[in-house]
């Protein structure tokens, strides 16, 4: 939400740092667990932002600017053990199935504000 929401304490400084990987022709990368929390988050805290967020997320996607990664039962269930494994951490369902995708495809630089992924391992920008 930050990277979209100019007035997020962290917009400029994520908006520079996917300018600069896509600049850089990284591949940037998310799911749709992430994308459902992302646009539900958005129905229930900024809702007159929902519908021109969810154009966004379609013309990157369209354009190939942002690849999206499904989760299905196989990254589902490890992510349920992943879960139970770091229950000390209270990790969501959707990190927990974000650190199975960030593993399977060796997924170099993770782009999040949520101090979760540190917890597990898990390196994270900025």
């Amino acid at each position: 939400m930050a990277y979209y929401l100019s007035d997020e304490p962290d917009h400029i400084r994520i908006k520079n740092l996917i300018k600069r990987y896509t600049k850089e022709k990284a591949e940037i990368v998310t799911s749709n667990d992430i994308l459902d929390e992302t646009v539900t988050n958005f129905i229930y805290l900024k809702p007159q932002i929902a519908d021109k967020f969810i154009g966004f997320i379609s013309k990157s996607i369209a354009t190939n600017s942002l690849t999206q990664l499904w989760v299905d039962e196989e990254i589902q269930g490890e992510a349920f053990m992943i879960v139970q494994k770091f229950s000390e951490h209270k990790l969501s369902l959707t990190d927990a199935t974000s650190i199975v995708l960030i593993k399977r495809f060796s997924i170099e630089s993770v782009i999040s504000l949520d101090s979760d992924f540190k917890k597990v391992g898990i390196p994270t920008l900025p």
